[in-house]
């Protein structure tokens, strides 16, 4: 695999930005656009989904990501708070019918003129597009469940200004017939080379197309299993799918353009609030605790404390001002006592006081985890915005972030489709019984290589990794070594899958957990399985309080205070679902003045619904 940055996507924005203003005139001549070299459009809906930072903020780090369980948003709570905000959940809608999908629609117009016309072999190139089209729709349709997919973006090539909405079901029926076709044809005439994940290698664009298939498939466990086995069996026995970390398809991203430009990866730039500020990206208490229970070495990499003294949001490198660093040391049983632990996570709920809470004062003063690093002082020491010094006892109360040094920042690459997720669903397949493969080597290459993905993929996080590593060996653990770790990691969660839990259940965890930073992928996999359980489709009376020990004085500055009892904190309110985990992102407000009748049928159609709002109606895919 050839890494190719984005070199030329200015020059692609320029062009497009003329052909979008000759929209109009291409719905009487399709062919007037063509002295646009259509390569400026390819990267454009290669990249443009990835590279928004303002619907990364909003779609992923505000909602799909809480909303899956695997991170949480203590500010923005409307995801994990199971509410609703248009604000949020239509940019993703936005983005990509108001840009994305138009170019798709154009360029393959364009295409198939210049083969009409001018004798162009152009089969190759629009089996590109049309994987990179079920790309882009697969997201889409995920989040939102049945939408205009067969007339979307033909509003000038045809005429369709209101696109009715297509079933999920039948969504990917029609993505398996284009990914079918685009895989004969791949090697009919010459690819565009001008292509951010395989430089115009066909070879790679057909094992994509297969990996894709068996995604589509396994989508389809819960809503047609018997056809979802045969979609994915016919891929699975090309023995031509990504498998190999090399093989995966990868969009790098830069800056050439700036944080509000068209190359960064734009969760990541999110992720450093650099547009919109913060954005409170930590990981869940709950995923957090099941990981350090595990002591999984890619806690190295995907988590950090915060640092906002700056201009930007960063990872906190003062590995001085730390004592005694376990990023495996955790509290699960709220309540019994307050530890002194380094990482805390995020806990599900729509109040901030009850998502932070770790103790509680006779006062009725509520203790909190804090953000992140605010300032220093003259002698620089770190304080958090809870004003606790960071060297003393800050460092036991701070949120543990997706961390911004590593694998979610402005330039990290964007993972299209990873070997670890084919392997992942590999396994899930076999142990269906839908394949003949070997559960165990697949879920074990799976796990292997999201976690080796990190150092193979994300180099410039290095650094990081290795001043932590080295921080817990000199303050906790002399005879620790990263890579035996995960070796050993990788041998005991493939020995031991299946003797406690259901195997597939530990097959999506993993899978799961491989997502961290991608909400679309990890809200999908929960969405589709409801796995892994402990992220509860209903939350009772009882899941939405924690209990917090009530302590004689504050435990971060005073090591005598004393346990006095419990007392419970309400986290959760349950919404506007009643406690019923949203199983989509709601039309945006405008569907429904703009295309009324389209959006009202679809939300007619989707009517299995535990409860009164249209964000728990259950998807086609979903469990």
């Amino acid at each position: 695999m050839k890494k190719v940055i984005l070199n030329i996507f200015v020059l692609a924005l320029v062009a497009l930005t003329s052909c979008t203003d000759r929209f109009l005139e291409m719905n009487d001549n399709d062919y007037t656009s063509g002295d646009m070299d259509p390569k400026y459009q390819f990267t454009f809906i290669q990249a443009k989904l990835f590279s928004n930072g303002h619907e990364g903020y909003r779609g992923n780090l505000i909602m799909a990501g809480p909303m899956s369980g695997l991170t949480g948003n203590p500010q923005y709570t409307q995801g994990q708070g199971f509410g609703r905000s248009d604000g949020f959940t239509e940019a993703s809608w936005t983005l990509f019918y108001a840009d994305i999908a138009k170019n798709v629609e154009d360029i393959r117009v364009r295409l198939e003129a210049r083969m009409e016309n001018e004798g162009e072999q152009n089969l190759g190139k629009l089996s590109q597009v049309a994987i990179v089209r079920v790309i882009n729709f697969l997201r889409i349709t995920a989040l939102y469940g049945d939408v205009p997919y067969s007339e979307a973006g033909k509003g000038y090539s045809e005429g369709i200004l209101y696109p009715k909405y297509d079933s999920q079901e039948d969504i990917f029926e029609q993505m398996v017939a284009e990914l079918l076709e685009a895989r004969e044809n791949i090697n009919e005439g010459p690819l565009f080379i001008e292509d951010y994940y395989y430089s115009g290698n066909a070879a790679s664009w057909e094992r994509l197309a297969n990996s894709l298939l068996m995604k589509i498939g396994i989508y389809m466990s819960a809503g047609n299993p018997t056809r979802g086995q045969e979609i994915f069996a016919e891929a699975y026995n090309t023995n031509n799918y990504i498998s190999s970390l090399t093989e995966s398809a990868i969009l790098e991203h830069n800056e050439s353009d700036g944080p509000w430009g068209q190359t960064v990866n734009g969760s990541g730039v999110a992720n450093e609030g650099r547009v919109g500020g913060q954005s409170y990206q930590f990981i869940s208490h709950k995923a957090l605790v099941s990981m350090q229970k595990l002591e999984d070495p890619r806690l190295f990499w995907v988590a950090s404390h915060v640092d906002n003294s700056g201009p930007t949001t960063a990872a906190f490198m003062h590995v001085d001002q730390y004592s005694d660093f376990d990023p495996f040391a955790y509290n699960e049983e709220e309540g019994e006592e307050f530890k002194k632990i380094h990482y805390r996570g995020v806990k599900d709920g729509d109040r901030p006081d009850g998502n932070r809470g770790i103790f509680t004062l006779n006062d009725g003063t509520v203790g909190y985890s804090a953000f992140t690093i605010t300032k220093f002082d003259d002698e620089g020491n770190a304080y958090n915005n809870m004003d606790y010094k960071f060297s003393e006892g800050g460092q036991y109360a701070q949120l543990v972030a997706v961390n911004p040094g590593t694998i979610l920042h402005a330039t990290a690459p964007s993972i299209i489709m990873g070997s670890d997720e084919v392997h992942f669903m590999i396994a899930e397949a076999a142990q269906r019984g839908w394949v003949s493969a070997n559960v165990n080597s697949h879920f074990k290459t799976g796990v292997e290589h999201a976690i080796r993905k990190y150092p193979t993929f994300f180099g410039s996080g290095s650094d990081y990794v290795s001043a932590y590593v080295d921080l817990y060996k000199n303050q906790t653990n002399p005879s620790y070594n990263w890579e035996a770790a995960v070796d050993n990691y990788v041998n005991m969660v493939a020995n031991n899958m299946g003797k406690e839990n259901d195997p597939i259940e530990d097959i999506v965890y993993q899978h799961w957990l491989s997502q961290i930073g991608n909400g679309y992928n990890s809200f999908a996999l929960w969405n589709r399985t409801h796995f892994p359980s402990f992220v509860k489709a209903t939350l009772g009376s009882e899941d939405r309080s924690v209990k917090v020990p009530l302590m004689s004085a504050d435990p971060i500055e005073n090591p005598d205070a004393e346990k006095l009892g419990v007392e419970d904190i309400e986290l959760h309110t349950g919404g506007v679902t009643n406690g019923y985990r949203p199983a989509r992102f709601p039309y945006p407000n405008r569907e429904f003045t703009v295309n009324p009748t389209n959006a009202s049928e679809a939300v007619n159609n989707q009517n299995d619904n535990p409860s009164s709002d249209f964000i728990s109606a259950k998807q086609f895919m979903s469990f």
